[in-house]
């Protein structure tokens, strides 16, 4: 609808069906006094003598219009004329003459639009009287009149203003009539049909005249306008199309003010710069709700075009619509459809999903006709089938956005987004084994033996570190045969096996030492793994990869953060230990059942103490000022401090601990601004200002004592430690333990004193700290975590959906565009420092003149006790 030159201008189509147009002139091109016709180029109308004074083309309503005759016709006598052609007049079926014109009837008789200017017989005749009313008349092939009639319009005679005049002469039928449409007062009217007295002329040769009639000495004078000569088709209703010429009235694409504006054409409507288009009028109606295709103020009229209502449109009319649509340079409009009310989906509540399995959603939408749906997620694979929503979990765990949308055939979508939790199975800490005095193991099946009388045997186990078992005997131990390498041992229901025997005196004793390592370290040793590079991955993904065809198995993951990153040709073990690198989570074998488990936590916090004097022996804390900075300068590549907003100072310091001045240097990266630079630096010197502190204590397994569950304990167990004479009290996972198996009170336990290691140090860790020291400062360094962030490397390192890579305009060579509909986004997975705060900068651009959508940043803190935290950054 609104799709033809008649909705955009007012002007007639060429192409408007039904019509048939032989010739037609709208003074658009070609230079003063001669126009090619818009139907065939080839023919040219033309004004003779069109220098003279009170001619001219200038613009109007409709474009550029013709001016003749414009103070006295008698004398100026100007006349626009075609040639005959083959087909210019019809031998049978219908004629249709036409134009605007606004005339000043200034002669008795003012000629229109003649067939009578030539030698021979004319067809058809339409004029105007003094008085204002309109004649039409038609000639048989003899020049004999066989229709003279006045008529006069429903607004009465006299009339000046803009006025289309029409005549249409059907041939066989032998009948004409008139229609007149007012400009101004947007009324239409059409004449009785009045039959011929004879046949009319079907064979009339002659040119056609607008204006004048030279033979009779009879010239028109006024302005002229997009005039039509046509052969309508059978099923041509005039009084139709005259309606539609009415409506168009309100159409404003040519007029003065969009003159250098919009370029309209049959084919379109085409701005060259800014411009609000009017449209022309159309006749609706519709139950159920309608919206516009594209963005436009509607008006709307009850009583044919007297009054218009602005606004929303409502849910059920009948009447008369027209828009005012905006448009940009280079925009093209063809037409505006009606379409049914967008689709509209439900808010989704937050879906549960368990791990590996399935989770059914249904989805409850409002549309019209087909619709496709889509869904945007990582980590879940998510289907639409009618409107229900299947999510399937792989290893993914956690929250996981999903975003729904619905699409329907015009394009228009509704969009939600909820919260997928993918709840692992339930994992909950094993009871430590009992270790004190349990017998060693040798062998398996009918060839094991049980050695109780080690001179020694201690049992140590690291958090993603080491496992292994220490013991010895005598040389002439009556069990010293089976300790052979890589047989298999059992102690305190967890198998190692002998990696190394060492024959040594100690106190001049022949000694065996033997050196186990824990079963799980077969896995050095099970193949090789294709280095490749893992993007968005989960955790468990890559255990499984990793055990694939080792014989052992994936236990549980509750791990639920996505990583990219690359490995080199690998064991399965270094992989297994790459994943717990990149994702955190503490990695667990269970050497038994050969299973793998990757956990946010280890062990547990049941209550377990140790009292100086009472199952606590030796104490060391150790307090670390190696790293110890009191002030910080900080400046980016550009020289650029942050005195600027810093009270004049290019430093921060903090004197709360000593009064010595220990300066280092921030250096931040090119374009850093003061107040970010300020904001980290600050933080960066809170964590660097103080000592640290790590704990190692000798402590009692007192359990072999008292037979109580709750006072073993193993390592990623929480315990308190008090030794009131050190101030020492503190409670902190165990992240290393060394069992005494022989003498329990000497096991030995390190606690942590990070419960929350937002990242570990490399040994190839480079700093942006410098302080002149030789010590390291990677938990110093917070610029820039993100790899690639200029998208120098195009989307190395990054995760992508519906983004591209495009010449940058901001801070580096290229940049990342979002553009089109539905959710875009770019996303990496970073290894930050263990700093209190981080700063997010980025340099965005918008260059969409239309909606713009919401841009914003989600940051995910995750830490390895098992909570995280994601902060919204809204950017446009």
């Amino acid at each position: 609808m609104w799709s033809d030159r008649l909705s955009w201008s007012g002007e007639t189509p060429l192409d408007l069906p039904g019509l048939n147009p032989v010739a037609a002139l709208r003074f658009d091109e070609g230079y003063e006094g001669t126009w090619r016709d818009a139907v065939d180029p080839t023919h040219i109308w033309s004004v003779p003598g069109f220098g003279a004074s009170n001619h001219g083309v200038t613009a109007g309503p409709w474009g550029s219009r013709l001016g003749l005759n414009l103070v006295n016709p008698a004398t100026e006598k100007g006349v626009l004329s075609l040639p005959h052609f083959a087909g210019l007049w019809p031998s049978s079926g219908k004629l249709l003459t036409g134009m605007w014109v606004s005339q000043s009837y200034t002669m008795q008789f003012n000629p229109l639009m003649s067939s009578r200017g030539g030698s021979v017989a004319p067809l058809a005749y339409l004029s105007s009287h003094t008085n204002g009313s309109l004649r039409h008349q038609v000639y048989s092939a003899a020049g004999a009149l066989v229709l003279d009639q006045y008529e006069t319009p429903s607004w009465g005679e006299g009339y000046t203003g803009w006025m289309w005049v029409g005549q249409l002469v059907d041939l066989d039928a032998r009948t004409s009539q008139l229609a007149a449409v007012h400009w101004s007062g947007h009324l239409a009217w059409l004449s009785p049909v009045r039959s011929l007295s004879g046949a009319p002329n079907a064979a009339c040769a002659a040119p056609i005249d607008i204006a004048g009639l030279p033979s009779s000495s009879m010239w028109s004078g006024g302005y002229f306008d997009d005039i039509v000569v046509a052969h309508p088709s059978p099923d041509f209703v005039f009084s139709e199309f005259v309606e539609r010429l009415r409506l168009g009235t309100w159409a404003q694409g040519a007029n003065e003010a969009a003159a250098s504006k919009l370029q309209v054409s049959d084919a379109a409507v085409i701005a060259d710069a800014s411009h609000t288009l009017t449209t022309g009028a159309e006749p609706v109606s519709w139950t159920g709700g309608r919206e516009p295709s594209r963005t436009a103020t509607a008006y709307r009229s009850t009583d044919g075009g007297t009054s218009w209502t602005s606004g929303t449109l409502p849910t059920s009319f009948t009447g008369l619509l027209r828009w005012e649509i905006p448009l940009n340079a280079g925009d093209a409009f063809t037409g505006l459809e009606l379409l049914p009310p967008s689709p509209t989906l439900a808010a989704i509540a937050t879906q549960v999903v368990p791990q590996r399995g399935s989770q059914t959603v249904a989805l409850s939408a409002n549309y019209t006709g087909e619709v496709s749906w889509t869904v945007a997620v990582v980590g879940l694979e998510a289907s639409v089938t009618g409107s229900t929503l299947t999510l399937t979990a792989g290893w993914a765990a956690g929250e996981i956005p999903v975003t729904v949308t619905v699409r329907d055939s015009w394009g228009r979508t509704a969009t939600r987004t909820f919260t997928a939790v993918v709840e692992p199975p339930t994992w909950e800490a094993p009871e430590p084994a009992r270790y004190p005095r349990v017998p060693i193991i040798v062998g398996s099946g009918t060839t094991q033996v049980a050695i109780i009388d080690s001179l020694d045997a201690v049992a140590t186990s690291e958090v993603n570190g080491e496992a292994f078992f220490e013991f010895s005997v005598p040389v002439k131990h009556r069990h010293a045969g089976a300790l052979v390498n890589e047989t298999q041992i059992s102690v305190a229901g967890d198998l190692y096996r002998i990696r190394r025997v060492d024959t040594a005196r100690r106190s001049r004793v022949p000694v065996l030492a033997v050196y186990c390592e824990a079963l799980f370290y077969d896995l050095a040793y099970a193949g090789q793994i294709d280095g490749r590079e893992f993007l968005q991955t989960t955790a468990g993904d890559v255990i499984a990869l990793a055990v694939a065809g080792t014989g052992w198995t994936v236990a549980a993951v509750n791990v639920g953060t996505r990583r990219t990153y690359t490995v080199k040709d690998c064991s399965p073990l270094e992989l297994l230990r790459e994943v717990q690198k990149q994702h955190g989570g503490d990695l667990l074998f269970d050497n038994v059942n050969k299973t793998v488990s990757l956990v946010v936590k280890s062990g547990r916090d049941v209550g377990v103490a140790f009292f100086y004097g009472r199952g606590l022996t030796e104490s060391k804390r150790v307090t670390d000022t190696t790293s110890l900075v009191t002030r910080i300068h900080a400046r980016n590549e550009e020289g650029v401090t942050i005195a600027s907003v810093n009270g004049g100072l290019d430093y921060v310091e903090d004197f709360s601990f000593t009064s010595e001045v220990r300066e280092a240097t921030y250096d931040f990266s090119s374009g850093t601004s003061p107040f970010t630079m300020l904001s980290m630096a600050t933080a960066t010197l809170a964590a660097r200002c103080k000592p640290a502190y790590s704990y190692e204590f000798t402590v009692a397994d007192l359990s072999h004592e008292t037979g109580q569950n709750l006072d073993r304990f193993d390592i990623g167990d929480t315990v308190t430690v008090v030794d009131d004479e050190l101030g020492i009290r503190e409670s902190q996972r165990i992240v290393k333990v060394e069992h005494d198996i022989v003498q329990p009170w000497r096991s030995r336990i390190t606690l942590s004193g990070k419960l929350r290691e937002l990242g570990s140090e490399s040994d190839d860790t480079t700093g942006a700290l410098t302080t002149g020291a030789s010590n390291r400062t990677f938990d110093l360094v917070p610029f820039n975590l993100l790899k690639n962030g200029r998208f120098d490397n195009a989307f190395a390192h990054w995760a992508s959906s519906g983004v591209e890579i495009v010449d940058g305009t901001g801070t580096g060579d290229y940049a990342v565009r979002f553009e089109g509909e539905g959710t875009r986004w770019i996303e990496q997975t970073v290894q930050p420092d263990n700093r209190g705060e981080y700063a997010l900068s980025m340099h965005t651009r918008v260059t969409s003149s239309g909606d713009v959508p919401p841009l914003r940043a989600l940051v995910t803190v995750e830490y390895e006790d098992g909570t995280s935290e994601t902060i919204p950054v809204e950017l446009v």
